[in-house]
This record gives C-alpha cells, sequence and structure tokens, in this order.
C-alpha cells in the first residue's frame, strides 16, 4: 500500500483529527478557565439584602465568609464605567499587565476595554473629565460575562469598562453605591450542604435573592452552557469519523487484498504464512500517524484565533495553550497502533482462502438453498440488473460508504446551517412581540393611571418551584395589565398572540417547558417575600430563554400578590432617558437586538466545523467509493461493453445506482439531523440557560440536497474519464 495511493485516507484522517482535536483544545481551554478563576477565591454565590444589618447572623448561623461588593456606575460623554475598591479577598482581579492601582491618580482597566480601546500599562484613562494614570489590566472572577451598566444596556467593550481604584479615589465619586455581597461556604461543607443552606437563605424574608455562581450569567452559567454545546458537538463529531475511518480501511485494505489476490496466492504457494503476508497492511497505522499529526499541528496552530473568536463575548484570563507532547502521543500514536491492528486483523481475514482460488481469482460457492434461490433469480432477470446486484452483493462495504456520504452530507450540512441560522431565529423569536422604543423599570412603585403611550406592569423577583421538584431561584414575576399591543407574548401551540388579560394562571417560556417538563394546566408554586402562591399555568410563550413567567393584575390580586393595582415599568413607545436616580433600567429596542446577536459568532465557527465533517469528508469519502467501484468490477464493465452497451449506459446501470443508495443515505441523514435536534438539543436546554430553536427546515434541507447532489456529480464526471478508459483487451490481459 502506497502513500501516494491512499491520499484520501490521509486526507480523512487530517479533517477528522482537525476537528475533533480542535473542539478538544477548546473543552480544554474552559476548563483551565475556571481553575483559574477558582484559584482566585471565586465567590459560591451572590447574596442581595432587602434588610441590611442581617449579613453577620447570616454568615455564622450558614458557614459561610462574605465580602460586600460595592460598586458606582459613571455615566461620560461616550462611555460608561463601573467603578470598584481594589479591595477584594474573595473574586480576587487577575492581571495580565501591570499591578494594581495604589495612588489616587492610578487606575486599572479590563482586558476587553484595554484591547478594543488599545490601551495598556501607561496611558491614560478618561473618567468623568480626570485623566488617570493606567497601572495595570485585569480581568474579574464574578465578571465572566459582564454587565457594567445599570441602564439596560448590552455589555460592549467598546466603550463601556470596569475599572478598579484605591479607597480614596473611590470616595470621590458621588454616583449612587450598589451593594451586593460575594459569599464562600466553608470548606468542610458537602455540595448537598451547600445547596440547601443556599435554598434555606432564600426562603428569608430579609434575602431579595440568592443565586449560586454555576446559575449566575454574570459569572459561570453562561461558559457551562457553552461547555455542555461544544461536548455535544465533539461526541457527534466523533461518532461520525470514528464510523467513517473503519468503513473507509476495511474497504481499503479488502479492494487492495482484491488487486493483489493472485500474487498473494503465488507468496501462500511458496510457503509465506497468512500472518507474513498479512504484515504489509500494518504500514496502514503510518499513514494514520502522519494524517494524526498533521491535523493536530494544524488544529494546535489554529485553535488560539479559534478560542478567542468563541471568548470574544466573555471577560476571561487569557489561557495560553501549551504544546502537550503526551497529549500528542495519545491522540495520534494510540490511533495508529489501532487502526494498524485493526488493518492486521482485516488482512488475515480477508486472507484465509487456499492458495489456488487466490491465485485463480476464484469463489468456492456452498450451493445452499439460498446460494441456488439467488441463481434462479438472476436467470429470469434482465442482464443489467443481474450486474448491479453482483456488484452490490460483492461490495457490501461500498454499499455501506456509499450510504455513509449522503448520511454525513445531510446530516451535518443541515445542523451547520441550522447553527447558522440559529442565532437569527434567536433574535426573531426575543424580538417577535416587542414593538415598543423603552421598557422603563422604576425604583418606587407607581399607583396605577391610564397611560397614553404604553403598557404599565409590575415586576418583583421570586424563586418557582416546579412539579418535578426542580427549583429557579431567580426568578421573576411579570403582572401584565395587557398584551395586545407594544408588547406580545406568542403561544407555541397556535402560533398566535396570547391574550394575558384572558388567562386564569401563568404564562411561561418554552424555555421553562423543556428544562422543567411542564405542560399547560400544571401547578407552579412561586414564593414571593417567603410568601407562597399555587397558579396554573395557562399558556406557553415562545421565548427560548428568560426567568420571568407572566400573568395579569387580575389573577395576581385574586391570588394575594398584589394588594394593590400599581406598577413599577412600563413599555412605551417614548425615548425615555435613564435617570439612576428615578430608574433601575431603561431598556432601548436597540439594545435587544445587540443582546440577542452577541452569541453569532460562537454558531458560525461551530456550523463552519459541521460543514467540513459533512462536506469535505463526503467528497472524499464519495472520490473513494468511485475509485473502488471502477478498479473492482472492471470485468462487469468489459462485459457490458463486449456485450454492445454504450458508456453512457454502463455509467447509468452501476454508478447510478450507487446514486440511489447515496440518496437515501441523506434521507436517513435527514431523519437523524430531526432526532438530533429534537431530542438532543431538547436535552442540552435542561442544562443550560436557552433552549436551542433547531428545528427542521425544508429550506435548509433542500440547500443541504442542492449542495451534495452537485457536489456528488461534479465527483462523477471526473472519474467518468477513468470508467470510460476500461476495455475487454485490458480485463483479458488479466
Amino acid at each position: 500500500m502506497n502513500l501516494n495511493k491512499q491520499y484520501p485516507l490521509v486526507l480523512v484522517v487530517v479533517f477528522s483529527m482537525f476537528i475533533c482535536s480542535l473542539l478538544v483544545f477548546y473543552l480544554q481551554n474552559l476548563s483551565s478557565v475556571k481553575n483559574v478563576l477558582a484559584g482566585q477565591n471565586q465567590q459560591d454565590f451572590t447574596l442581595i439584602l432587602q434588610k441590611e444589618g442581617i449579613i453577620e447572623d447570616l454568615s455564622s448561623e450558614y458557614s459561610f465568609t462574605y465580602e460586600p461588593l460595592t460598586y458606582k456606575v459613571v455615566y461620560g460623554e461616550n462611555n460608561i464605567f463601573r467603578v470598584m475598591k481594589n479591595t477584594r479577598s474573595i473574586d480576587i482581579p487577575m492581571y495580565s499587565e501591570g499591578v494594581a492601582p495604589n495612588e489616587m491618580s492610578e487606575v486599572a482597566i479590563d482586558k476587553n476595554f484595554s484591547k478594543q480601546s488599545d490601551l495598556t500599562v501607561g496611558d491614560s484613562v478618561d473618567i468623568s473629565n480626570t485623566s488617570y494614570f493606567i497601572s495595570g489590566v485585569f480581568t474579574l472572577p464574578d465578571a465572566v460575562t459582564p454587565v457594567v451598566a445599570d441602564n439596560g444596556i448590552t455589555y460592549k467593550s467598546t466603550n463601556q469598562a470596569f475599572i478598579l481604584c484605591s479607597e480614596d479615589l473611590y470616595s470621590i465619586w458621588d454616583e449612587q453605591e450598589r451593594i451586593s455581597y460575594s459569599g464562600r461556604f466553608s470548606e468542610h461543607l458537602s455540595e448537598k450542604q451547600k445547596q440547601i443552606f443556599l435554598e434555606k437563605m432564600l426562603m428569608i424574608p430579609s434575602v431579595k435573592s440568592i443565586v449560586n455562581k454555576e446559575d449566575n450569567p454574570q459569572i459561570l452559567s453562561s461558559l457551562i452552557a457553552k461547555e455542555k454545546m461544544f461536548k455535544v458537538c465533539l461526541i457527534s463529531a466523533l461518532c461520525f469519523l470514528i464510523v467513517t475511518i473503519v468503513i473507509l480501511l476495511t474497504t481499503t485494505i479488502i479492494q487492495n487484498i482484491n488487486e493483489t489476490k493472485s500474487d498473494m496466492g503465488v507468496f501462500k504457494a511458496l510457503g509465506y504464512t497468512t500472518v507474513q503476508i498479512a504484515k504489509r497492511y500494518l504500514v496502514v497505522g503510518v499513514f494514520v500517524l502522519i494524517g494524526g499529526i498533521i491535523g493536530y499541528l494544524t488544529s494546535y496552530i489554529i485553535s488560539p484565533l479559534f478560542i478567542n473568536r468563541i471568548n470574544s463575548t466573555f471577560l476571561v484570563p487569557n489561557v495560553l495553550q501549551k504544546f502537550d507532547t503526551v497529549q500528542l502521543i495519545l491522540f495520534t500514536i494510540i490511533p495508529a497502533l489501532f487502526f494498524s491492528i485493526l488493518a492486521f486483523g482485516i488482512a488475515v481475514f480477508t486472507l484465509r482462502k487456499p492458495p489456488l482460488e487466490m491465485i485463480h481469482n476464484a469463489e468456492s460457492v456452498k450451493l445452499n438453498v439460498f446460494v441456488k434461490r439467488r441463481r434462479k433469480i438472476r436467470e429470469t432477470k434482465p442482464f443489467k440488473k443481474i450486474v448491479f446486484k453482483s456488484i452490490v452483493a460483492n461490495n457490501i462495504l461500498l454499499v455501506l460508504l456509499a450510504l455513509l456520504t449522503g448520511f454525513m452530507a445531510s446530516a451535518n450540512l443541515q445542523i451547520a446551517f441550522s447553527l447558522q441560522a440559529m442565532a437569527d431565529k434567536v433574535s426573531s423569536l426575543t424580538l417577535k412581540g416587542v414593538e415598543y422604543e423603552s421598557n422603563v423599570r422604576y425604583k418606587e412603585a407607581r399607583i396605577m393611571e391610564s397611560l397614553d403611550s404604553g403598557i404599565p406592569y409590575y415586576a418583583i423577583d421570586c424563586k418557582l418551584e416546579f412539579p418535578n421538584g426542580n427549583v429557579l431561584n431567580n426568578g421573576q414575576f411579570m403582572t401584565l395589565s395587557n398584551s395586545s399591543s407594544l408588547f406580545k407574548l406568542y403561544s407555541i401551540q397556535k402560533q398566535d398572540n396570547i391574550d394575558i388579560s384572558k388567562q386564569e394562571g401563568i404564562v411561561v417560556n418554552d424555555w421553562m417547558r423543556k428544562k422543567y417538563d411542564l405542560s399547560i394546566g400544571d401547578t407552579v408554586k412561586i414564593y414571593i417575600n417567603n410568601d407562597a402562591y399555587q397558579l396554573p399555568i395557562a399558556a406557553i410563550e415562545q421565548s427560548v430563554y428568560g426567568e420571568i413567567v407572566y400573568s395579569n393584575f387580575e389573577i395576581a390580586n385574586k391570588f394575594g400578590i398584589l394588594e394593590k393595582e400599581d406598577y413599577n415599568g412600563v413599555f412605551t413607545d417614548d425615548n425615555v432617558e435613564f435617570d439612576n436616580k428615578q430608574h433601575i433600567f431603561v431598556s432601548k429596542y436597540e439594545d435587544i437586538i445587540d443582546s440577542s446577536s452577541q452569541q453569532r459568532g460562537t454558531y458560525v465557527v461551530l456550523s463552519f466545523l459541521f460543514i467540513i465533517i459533512g462536506l469535505a469528508l463526503s467528497i472524499l469519502t464519495i472520490s473513494i467509493v468511485i475509485k473502488v467501484i471502477i478498479s473492482s468490477n472492471r470485468k462487469y464493465f468489459a462485459l457490458m461493453k463486449a456485450f454492445g452497451y454504450t458508456d453512457s449506459e454502463c455509467n447509468r446501470i452501476v454508478l447510478s445506482g450507487f446514486r440511489i443508495i447515496a440518496y437515501i443515505g441523506f434521507i436517513i441523514g435527514t431523519i437523524y439531523a430531526i432526532i438530533l435536534s429534537k431530542f438532543l438539543f431538547d436535552a442540552l436546554a435542561k442544562s443550560s440557560t436557552m433552549a436551542i430553536p433547531m428545528t427542521p427546515d425544508v429550506k435548509v434541507i433542500v440547500l443541504s440536497l442542492a449542495i451534495f447532489a452537485v457536489s456528488y456529480e461534479v465527483i462523477m464526471l471526473i472519474y467518468k474519464k477513468g470508467f470510460n478508459a476500461v476495455s475487454v483487451q485490458e480485463v483479458m490481459m488479466k
């Protein structure tokens, strides 16, 4: 087996190793990032109190240490800064450049803002018309997914930044101070005890909210969700690629043995054992080794760009990808050894025939009842059908390989295009029903009044307990006056507007439905200020993320959640400007657009990987299938030409049959993609903060089919010349 003849096998290994190791590198990077964050005394939970002065009692009773997390938001002409004191003992800052600020003239800035603004240590930054010397560049363990401003504007590293400064400098700014607490449980507590303590503290009336770091989107929630998605992608890729390589390898070896069967028969007749002859196929391990090393090293070189692209929306420390010689050996030597042994075993099994039978290239057939029946059927069928059925019967692995080409192209291309469109679907689902200019949330509740240009609502933090026993600690209960204008909820069942004023219960979203196995009629227990309320689910709306449940004012009053009709927020067409003295936030329509499109880069990169799996490997596999068909069935082609069949007819009789098999594989791949979208990504929603809208799309199926069909036909045309070159003389000479 020469390398120049087996380059398709090497290329398949290169692509396979490249894709799998790239996914592994990213997962290792996430693991390293989480370890680095944990090494900075990262908090276990964030605590917000309704009543100050009880933190010491809570700390003693529930065995945790704490630290006040105070900050001020400074709004400049172009930039927004979250200013914090550089006195942390929990969530200790990590400095990638410089040192912590100590002087009144010094500040430190976060890594993302530093990069976007092209600022570094020694430069200066203007805050409130005063220029400050930059002493350091940092990241924070409690700001993985940053929220800088309180005004509802989505984080943008171009004009928003975290600032660390000395206590003296911090006291200069007179903006309102926000306060929460970072907590760390005692080391002797088990994970179960920690969870129990978190649930107990949430039931305390003076505790406004408490969120552990794994559920907190600003800390680890988004990171963990992305990690789980990449694990799903890695498992899917491994399954595709291992099956492809094993079938491809088996087909290649059997084909090579068939082409040299006579020569090997002579060797056996001369006294060489089957094991001695089969040793030559151990060289397959060299092909796999070469392809594996090329794929691994290419992936290692590309991985920093890939990781930075995926992590661009996070504020995480730079963790360098160190070259791991042991990992290289595990990723290349072990697969090479495995496939060498596999190739040797296949060769031994295939070469077990007697020498004379191999020399004459004959097949011994036992005349059992099935063989007699097949021969009888052959005698009554047209010649061209017999030819194709003989080719298929003698090349079962080719059939599997042809099925696999269609399957890979269909499944991977559809997943790729679905991932690429997923960001747009999330944006579409998020924006559907949003027809207001501003979402205004007030600090103080207001008495219900007639609003000319808005829909009033009342929102309050709550804990949600679902029928399956799961609990959502950081939920929100929102009562709406109506949902017929400006802000609409769309039903996933009927795809029409839900009239909130007519709902005799609450409305939950599609992510909650999937995560907590909910259906209409189920009862949800809602805890507000330590009081429990049981409300039925009246409808399910189409949002794929969010922790808000909706109701109307009448239901809220009826169940005693609200004592009077007042509101603390309004959806309005007015262009309201944020005022930190009266507003909690003012979220704009354009902010929602920015927020919903931030993750686009992740899905584009993932879709690119699946396109490589689906298209590149399918094209390589198609090439090998057609090549093997031509080389292993030359006698059939020659006989057909001798009987007067034209090149076009030979092509149609033989290759068209495999075309049909490939398209059958495409149909199976389509079914697989639908099942994967339905079950696997629904299961992923149970462990993440978003339901992934991977639904079957006719346009995607048609586009995938068109790409596969064009690729298949182009490969057919390339190999047509070799197919037509088969002659009777060539076969007779053999």
